[in-house]
């Protein structure tokens, strides 16, 4: 017998669960979030990059977040292959005690999702297109569809694919009279280093490797890090799993992975919560389509796995450039005045894309490097590069979109489309 029927049940009440649960309600359905732990609890990956404030943003708890008071980190201590350097961030990171903004997260959602913890799924079955959940408080829930954001648990039992090779890290934290202003980070043959000072003062460092080297060994070896091994941390290291994995079918027509249950990154990047969050934003568009346009159904779950697949593959390719040393990003080329181009016909193509809540076919342009793109800042691309002639010298293209965006946004638009062979150009 259901004891509460609704539309979506969230199992797990972290960064991913919590924006998936927020969309969710916020475009109209009603959802339960079920979460096994009292927060706030212990949680590791206190840095979050600076991409984490258009999901705020989205989510509608920035002015909640920056009322926290957690600390901006512009600077680090970068020493690579060899070489130290100080690192300035054009914008900063968010130093953050995590188990704080977890339950902030979390407490966000209270006023639209109904939150049961700590609560577990004791059972979890598909009878008559429904889902039926009994929850360790004795209530069966019956929902329409249901979402894993039970991170590495895995409750779902999604099939995995490693993309790295096996990545433990350690963790401890210590009190410091005076610790760095600057977030450190260090490698170390195959293994690196990362740490910071917390909001609280306490200062909290990792070490990352491809086998179980207790801690302290990499600490006393490394160059930024070795006056930690000569204090005792307020506990003992833990190690932890940090291998990278992505879920290659993440979404189906009744359940969905988020975050770490759909794929895990390599923690060098700092966007481990930046990727859940935007996990758990994308999904509740897929879902929605799903439970409310079910003639899209096929195209929301195309859409959702691309992302997925599509987000594993651009970290794996970061962190890859960041273990080989980076590069120099490149720049759009110069497109001159009497160039002669046409349309790339094979570009045009019809995806799965976001359009208010919902997941719609609608067209693209496909990139030199397999990228789908709508929008370019705002400017839809397919009807601006359907409307370039055969043999139009670059001047009067650039002429002809500066009425409606200028011409330096006009000049940067073809010379994306260019790099990205949208727009070919041709041999004089």
């Amino acid at each position: 017998m259901i004891d509460v029927l609704i539309d979506v049940l969230v199992i797990g009440g972290g960064p991913a669960g919590s924006a998936a649960a927020l969309r969710l309600a916020a475009m109209g359905c009603s959802v339960m979030l079920v979460e096994r732990s009292l927060f706030p609890r212990p949680h590791v990956g206190e840095s979050l990059s600076p991409g984490v404030w258009v999901h705020f943003e989205t989510l509608g708890i920035a002015r909640r977040i920056e009322r926290a008071g957690f600390r901006r980190s512009f600077d680090t201590l970068l020493r690579w292959v060899g070489e130290t350097r100080r690192v300035q961030a054009g914008r900063p990171s968010l130093i953050v005690d995590r188990a704080r903004f977890d339950a902030l997260m979390l407490d966000a959602t209270r006023a639209s999702v109904e939150i049961a913890q700590p609560v577990f799924v004791e059972q979890a079955s598909v009878r008559d297109d429904c889902w039926h959940v009994r929850l360790s408080d004795g209530r069966t829930v019956g929902a329409r569809f249901l979402v894993d954001a039970s991170g590495r648990t895995n409750f779902s039992r999604r099939a995995r694919r490693f993309t790295a090779p096996r990545l433990v890290a350690w963790h401890a934290r210590w009190r410091t009279g005076h610790p760095p202003a600057e977030t450190l980070v260090e490698r170390r043959g195959d293994r690196w280093l990362w740490g910071t000072t917390l909001p609280d003062g306490t200062f909290s460092a990792m070490t990352f490797g491809g086998d179980s080297v207790p801690m302290f060994g990499t600490l006393r070896d490394s160059t930024l890090f070795s006056w930690l091994a000569h204090i005792d941390p307020i506990e003992p290291p833990r190690a932890s799993d940090a291998t990278p994995y992505v879920c290659e079918s993440p979404i189906d027509d009744r359940s969905s992975a988020v975050g770490e249950a759909a794929f895990a990154i390599d923690p060098i990047s700092s966007s481990g919560v930046q990727a859940a969050l935007g996990s758990g934003i994308v999904a509740a568009v897929a879902i929605n389509t799903i439970l409310n346009r079910t003639e899209n159904r096929q195209a929301a779950i195309d859409f959702y796995s691309s992302h997925v697949a599509r987000a594993s593959a651009q970290h794996g390719m970061w962190a890859a450039e960041s273990y080989g040393g980076g590069h120099e990003a490149e720049g759009l080329p110069d497109v001159d005045d009497e160039a002669i181009l046409s349309a790339n016909a094979d570009a045009h193509v019809i995806v799965p894309t976001i359009r208010d809540h919902f997941i719609e076919l609608a067209p693209a342009i496909r990139t030199a490097s397999g990228n789908d793109v709508a929008f370019l800042g705002g400017t839809p691309l397919p009807p601006i590069v359907a409307s370039i002639r055969p043999r139009t010298p670059a001047r009067h293209l650039i002429e002809q979109w500066s009425s409606a965006m200028g011409r330096d946004r006009a000049a940067a638009v073809l010379s994306w489309l260019v790099k990205h062979r949208a727009v070919l150009q041709e041999r004089n």
